[in-house]
């Protein structure tokens, strides 16, 4: 379906997935419909996603770690202000941490010092088509 030469705007994975267009988890009906993140915030995506701290953000994250076998679509860009993604492949998220120790090594790496509130694990489902 995702051609990962092609350069994707969060308009057309909304339009192809459905979803919210202003999150990085968009979903409906409470299932996670595909993964938007960029490097700058995520430095080891797709495999290791920080999840911030705003409400709204948290959220989306613990309504993810509830869903172990729920494969989606990942999408990476850059940086923040980059406008366009590209699909790196159907990915699942195996597990999740919420420990003071894991947040704080996950901060470091990305800078982002008391902002973040899951670390999301995941992982590519292979021969997704």
């Amino acid at each position: 379906m995702f051609d990962p030469t092609i350069d994707y705007s969060r308009a057309d994975i909304q339009r192809l997935m459905g979803g919210e267009l202003q999150t990085y988890l968009p979903q409906r009906d409470n299932v996670i419909l595909a993964g938007c993140f960029n490097r700058e915030l995520n430095p080891d995506a797709p495999a290791e996603i920080q999840a911030g701290n705003l409400p709204r953000v948290a959220r989306k994250a613990k309504l993810l770690s509830t869903q172990l076998n729920t494969v989606f679509p990942v999408f990476l860009k850059g940086r923040q202000q980059d406008k366009k993604y590209r699909f790196v492949g159907y990915y699942r998220c195996r597990d999740y941490s919420t420990s003071k120790e894991v947040l704080a090594t996950a901060e470091a790496k990305s800078g982002r010092s008391g902002e973040l509130s899951y670390v999301l694990y995941l992982e590519e489902v292979p021969n997704r088509k």
